[in-house]
């Protein structure tokens, strides 16, 4: 066979690398959207009417919960509390016939933004992201049972997870 792995086109990778990252955020049940900082890598491999796309993927996480199943374009960045970057390397592929592109996999890495990348020196307070613990779900917990009693609502609402506790 002919086919070989070659560099992406310069021009259009930031679009298939926005519709990669929508399949992969697709895909995860926890956290939030991760948004596009920049594609560090992109390859391409032609096999008749099917694209396979490699892209590694410089990510920021963005302020979306992921079961909100928003676009990461139309999400928030935080500017007031440390965030999550990373990298994420995907595989998809596309069938030209059908005109539709499929996740084969990702693998995705993140760490915290460093707290003086993000101090900022201005605000009057400091937010600082803790790690959840149960002491903290009980006070969600708490918190929503009261809102719920002194509240006319039709529903009561229930904490199904705690993500981020900032003090």
């Amino acid at each position: 066979s002919n086919a070989q792995i070659t560099p992406a086109d310069c021009n259009t990778i930031e679009t298939d690398a926005g519709v990669a990252l929508d399949l992969v955020n697709r895909q995860r049940r926890d956290g939030y959207v991760f948004g596009l900082f920049r594609v560090a890598d992109a390859h391409e491999l032609h096999l008749g009417n099917l694209t396979v796309l490699y892209l590694t993927l410089d990510v920021l996480e963005t302020e979306c919960p992921v079961l909100s199943r928003r676009n990461w374009e139309s999400c928030e960045y935080s500017d007031t509390y440390p965030m999550d970057f990373g990298q994420c390397k995907i595989i998809t592929y596309t069938n030209h016939l059908l005109k539709k592109s499929q996740l084969y996999g990702f693998n995705c890495t993140l760490s915290p933004v460093p707290p003086d990348i993000v101090e900022c020196k201005d605000c009057p307070v400091k937010l600082e992201a803790l790690e959840v613990t149960e002491q903290h779900k009980d006070i969600a917990k708490k918190a929503l049972k009261k809102f719920n009693s002194e509240g006319n609502h039709t529903n009561n609402f229930a904490v199904d997870k705690v993500e981020r506790v900032l003090k």
